[in-house]
C-alpha cells in the first residue's frame, strides 16, 4: 500500500512539475464597455473566450490597474484585459 502511495506522489510531482514549466502566452485583450456591462462579466467573459484559467478576482485587480480604471465602469470606457494561456 506504502509503494502504491509513493507511485501516486510521484506521479503527481512529476506532472506538476510539468505543467509548471510549460509556457505562457500573456497578451492584452482590449474591450470596450457598453450600457449596463459589469467589469466582472466583461473580463469573466473573455477569460472564457481566451481560456485563462486564473481566479477572475486577480484578473480584475490588474485589468483596473493597467485601464486606469478609478470608479464605476461607464459606457465606452476601453477596458485592458490581461490574459495568460498555457500552451
Amino acid at each position: 500500500m506504502k509503494k502504491a502511495l509513493f507511485a501516486l506522489l510521484a506521479a503527481c510531482c512529476v506532472w506538476a512539475a510539468w505543467d509548471y514549466t510549460r509556457p505562457v502566452d500573456r497578451y492584452v485583450v482590449k474591450a470596450t464597455a457598453g450600457e449596463g456591462d459589469t467589469l466582472w462579466y466583461m473580463v469573466g467573459d473573455t477569460m472564457q473566450r481566451e481560456g485563462d484559467c486564473r481566479d477572475i478576482r486577480e484578473v480584475i485587480f490588474y485589468a483596473k490597474q493597467i485601464s486606469n480604471l478609478t470608479g464605476d465602469l461607464q459606457p465606452g470606457d476601453t477596458v485592458l484585459i490581461p490574459i495568460e494561456v498555457r500552451r
